[in-house]
């Protein structure tokens, strides 16, 4: 599975990309600066939106 911009992901999909587990997926989408928002009673992330996160750099603990 790609990482396509203009799609929506939820955290099952977005677990798959990564080749994370469903809970990991999870508390990422959890985090104060990751892009995602309440869509209904589910999470999602747009895909450019998720991309240009992890273009930024993070120190551990932020």
């Amino acid at each position: 599975m790609d990482l396509n911009d203009n799609k929506f992901y939820t955290p099952t999909e977005f677990s798959e990309l990564r080749h994370c587990s469903l809970p990991t997926a999870l508390d990422i989408y959890n985090l104060k600066d990751f892009p995602s928002e309440n869509f209904g009673k589910e999470k999602v992330a747009l895909g450019s939106a998720i991309r240009n996160w992890y273009s930024k750099k993070r120190k551990r603990g932020e």
